[in-house]
């Protein structure tokens, strides 16, 4: 029986009542800021996959892509074995925006990128080594701050969903096919890039990505139907800050890259993002230098000035984490990294 992809059913099942499932990739060139965003649907390809398909066309081998290091999907059994040996605090997964607005339909704001060169990522690198986490965690961790400060009311924890990735462990063969889980990170707004870095292993050890991944893959028995009847009654129930999609170093290890360009420009990329996932965040490290990107949903952002301030808020956090930027904030807003 030829392989079907059972989390692209999902994404087939939103575009029906109108949500998107589009990827956005381009090249950025931080001198003159300008980028031509080109894209893919999720259910076509996740965010690896689609990468090294786009890459392939323009020369780079992009193969093969990075595998999870697990070997095998785990049973239910097991499943609940490692939620009882490694327990996560849970809350409700609400969150109270400082202000929502009302655009007219298919208002939609463009991707914004923060670059940091390749100077100011290495520093970053070497600031997580010496701290013990990884560039990741950190560079969300300091989104995090930013956007709880800026949109979030209150002090109540709240989550961000983190794409993880499982090739290697499927058994999927077909390239394309959506290999992608998740864990959901409860954060404050004061957390840090070791709180971030301590809950990842703790839910990662509870295997909460192979519950996820499990319970994606009803759609196998739900058929296509069935799989958009359940998210219409599922969707309106739990509500994200967003996603943070670390999708890694590119250009992937290859005897036959082609020489580094030197042309100063970054591959970056977006996920979708929805109503219920509004801050759509992604890192994507290109020859040394990594580029953040930062997508948000109309119904929290204002206007594309707003996409462009907080994404250089985050950009501003990040190196002022690492020590390569002066505190210059009042004190009553400065908060302990």
């Amino acid at each position: 029986m030829a392989e079907k992809d059972y989390i692209a059913m999902w994404f087939n099942a939103r575009r029906r009542y109108g949500i998107s499932d589009t990827i956005y990739w381009g090249w950025f060139y931080p001198e003159t800021r300008s980028i031509e965003w080109k894209s893919w649907r999720h259910a076509d390809a996740d965010g690896l996959a689609g990468l090294a398909i786009e890459m392939r066309k323009l020369g780079y081998p992009s193969t093969p892509l990075p595998v999870c290091n697990e070997k095998a999907v785990p049973t239910w059994k097991e499943i609940k074995a490692a939620r009882k040996e490694y327990p996560t605090d849970e809350s409700p997964k609400t969150i109270r925006w400082k202000q929502k607005y009302d655009h007219p339909v298919n208002t939609l704001f463009k991707p914004e990128v923060a670059a940091l060169t390749k100077e100011q990522s290495d520093k970053v690198k070497a600031y997580c080594k010496e701290i013990r986490v990884s560039h990741g965690n950190m560079l969300f961790a300091a989104l995090s701050r930013v956007i709880s400060q800026e949109l979030i009311e209150g002090n109540e924890p709240f989550y961000w969903f983190f794409p993880v990735n499982v090739r290697g462990a499927t058994g999927i063969q077909t390239e394309s096919f959506n290999q992608v889980s998740g864990v959901n990170m409860r954060v404050t707004p004061d957390s840090t890039a070791a709180d971030w870095q301590t809950q990842m292993r703790q839910r990662m050890k509870a295997k909460e990505h192979w519950s996820m991944w499990k319970q994606a893959c009803l759609s196998k028995y739900l058929g296509d139907w069935g799989t958009a009847l359940a998210y219409k009654l599922t969707s309106g129930k739990q509500f994200y800050a967003g996603n943070c999609s670390n999708l890694g170093s590119w250009p992937l290890p290859h005897a036959n890259n082609p020489a580094d360009p030197g042309d100063g420009r970054l591959l970056v990329g977006a996920a979708p993002g929805t109503a219920n996932y509004p801050v759509s965040s992604s890192m994507i490290e290109w020859y040394g230098a990594i580029g953040l990107t930062l997508k948000m949903h109309p119904s929290i952002c204002k206007d594309q000035d707003m996409v462009l301030r907080l994404s250089e808020m985050w950009k501003d956090e990040v190196l002022r984490e690492s020590g390569q930027l002066e505190d210059q904030r009042p004190a009553e807003n400065s908060k302990a990294l």
